[in-house]
């Protein structure tokens, strides 16, 4: 009597139609038994593997599915990188341009430290010394005292722990001192002395509203795409008698646009009541600023090999203590005792 297994053995062996030999007649399966249910001549074909074709087709099918895959990834990969290249090249000029505008609306701004008299001062022109002088500079127009014994005063000489003025009115020690108003000149006009040009922005004032006066110069270098230029920014606390300018700093290396393209441009007021206060000798409020920078990725472009080119324009740069100075210069008269003179320093640098 031969078992299912058996069958199936000698099936898949040497002898696949050894099934096909008569059975004793005692021999009878069950109905219902695996073997009837089967039945007693299975196919060769049922015990064979795959053929070589049949290996060949398959291969062929996983390579075109694996080779989509795998250029669906690189075609995201390269997207991705691409999206970054020019993501990071976008957040580097707004971010220049976010520092510039808050610069620009700062400019302007005249305030001191708190500072006082260190001693008592009689009337008339006197030297005294003060808890401190910084963002004190000659022709300075200061607030004396408060109340009914406040007095503006101009000083006519400041060294590191005193000022000289004329005072009209004796002050106590311990009075305070102010400085009130606004630099005409805060965004330096093109023209004047040290002036702004198309590629250099010159501004000054209490750029960090901490009461201390600082000098920022922006330059701004375009080169070509095979040898960009930069943007560079110096920051130089005006300090007496100091007329060196400090080390700058290069924001962005990828300026292009082809060498001498134009930077910064200006709006220029003049003030109808108002007369330039030395050193500067321009009636010119510069009332708006805009800039425009040309730039280039820092990395090339994975699919073409070239690097990516943008170009930003930021406009209607509004410098507010200017313009309050412009109010100001226009009134009638012209109230000038809120404008103040440049410092000497920002004409020698």
């Amino acid at each position: 009597m031969f078992t299912y297994s058996e069958k199936r053995t000698e099936c898949c062996g040497r002898d696949p139609w050894a099934l096909a030999r008569p059975r004793p007649a005692a021999h009878k399966e069950p109905i219902g038994s695996p073997e009837r249910r089967h039945g007693l001549r299975p196919s060769p074909a049922t015990c064979g593997g795959f053929t070589l074709i049949e290996l060949l087709v398959s291969m062929a099918v996983l390579g075109v599915i694996l080779g989509g895959v795998v250029s669906a990834i690189s075609s995201s990969a390269q997207t991705y990188i691409r999206t970054e290249i020019k993501s990071d090249m976008y957040e580097n000029v707004r971010g220049v341009a976010e520092l510039m505008a808050q610069e620009i609306g700062q400019a302007g701004l005249v305030s001191l430290p708190a500072s006082t008299l260190s001693a008592a001062v009689a009337a008339g022109s006197q030297t005294v010394t003060v808890s401190s002088t910084t963002s004190m500079f000659v022709n300075e127009q200061v607030l004396v005292d408060t109340g009914g014994n406040e007095e503006l005063v101009k000083l006519t000489a400041v060294t590191g722990t005193s000022i000289t003025a004329v005072f009209s009115k004796a002050h106590a020690s311990g009075v305070p001192l102010n400085a009130l108003g606004a630099f005409p000149n805060g965004v330096v006009p093109p023209g004047s002395t040290d002036g702004s040009t198309a590629n250099v922005l010159n501004l000054f004032g209490d750029i960090n509203g901490d009461g201390s006066l600082v000098y920022v110069r922006y330059t701004c270098t375009p080169g070509t795409a095979a040898a960009p230029g930069t943007l560079t920014r110096s920051v130089t606390t005006i300090t007496p008698g100091v007329s060196a300018i400090s080390a700058s700093q290069t924001l962005l290396s990828t300026i292009v646009g082809g060498v001498g393209a134009v930077c910064f441009q200006y709006t220029q007021v003049a003030a109808a009541n108002f007369t330039p206060l030395p050193p500067s000798t321009v009636n010119s409020f510069v009332t708006n600023v805009g800039f425009t920078l040309s730039v280039q990725a820092t990395k090339p472009d994975p699919q073409t090999g070239v690097y990516p080119q943008m170009t930003k324009s930021f406009l209607n740069l509004a410098p507010r203590n200017v313009l309050a100075g412009l109010e100001l210069g226009n009134a009638t008269p012209g109230i000038t005792s809120r404008l103040q003179a440049t410092p000497a320093n920002v004409v020698a640098y």
